[in-house]
């Protein structure tokens, strides 16, 4: 599964990069991604249907490291898309402003997750088995990884629209 995984988001990554290429239009490159993206996380949960993993490590190692690679690309796409969609385009104070509160979100994050960043960002494993073996559980600690690693990599992403900006 991990082997299989790994090269599925390689091609998913390299289709994706295929998609921002051919497209000029950042809305339609964006929409091509999310798609890519579905498609290669549909993928990804067919395999998991019948799997059973061979330990749990091996599935600790899947919740934590290889799942959220896939939804964090959905995660980021969705979160450029809406920013493309709703991004003010003339008044420089109000771009200044929407892309600032953009940039503010990873931050946000990180206060409302604290104690798990700090668990995840140390490479701490003491509760892995809690935050990923856990059945039935409220909060998806995978999901919430997926999250984080969209989220570091659209604060890049407002960086560099607020650079733009005079």
């Amino acid at each position: 599964m991990k082997d299989a995984s790994l090269i599925l988001y390689k091609s998913m990554i390299g289709e994706m990069n295929d998609c921002l290429a051919r497209n000029e239009d950042i809305r339609a490159a964006i929409e091509c991604c999310f798609n890519v993206g579905q498609s290669y996380s549909a993928q990804i949960q067919k395999m998991l249907e019948d799997y059973k993993f061979p330990s749990g490590k091996d599935e600790i190692y899947f919740y934590k490291s290889v799942k959220p690679l896939f939804k964090s690309q959905l995660d980021y796409y969705n979160l450029v898309y809406h920013a493309e969609l709703f991004k003010p385009t003339t008044n420089p104070g109000e771009m200044k402003e929407f892309w600032v509160k953009e940039h503010q979100k990873l931050d946000r994050f990180i206060l409302d997750h604290t104690d798990f960043y700090d668990y995840y960002k140390k490479g701490a494993t003491n509760l892995d088995e809690q935050y990923f073996l856990t059945p039935d559980q409220t909060v998806y600690y995978d999901d919430l990884i997926a999250e984080l690693l969209a989220l570091e990599r659209y604060n890049q992403y407002t960086q560099n629209e607020l650079s733009k900006l005079p």
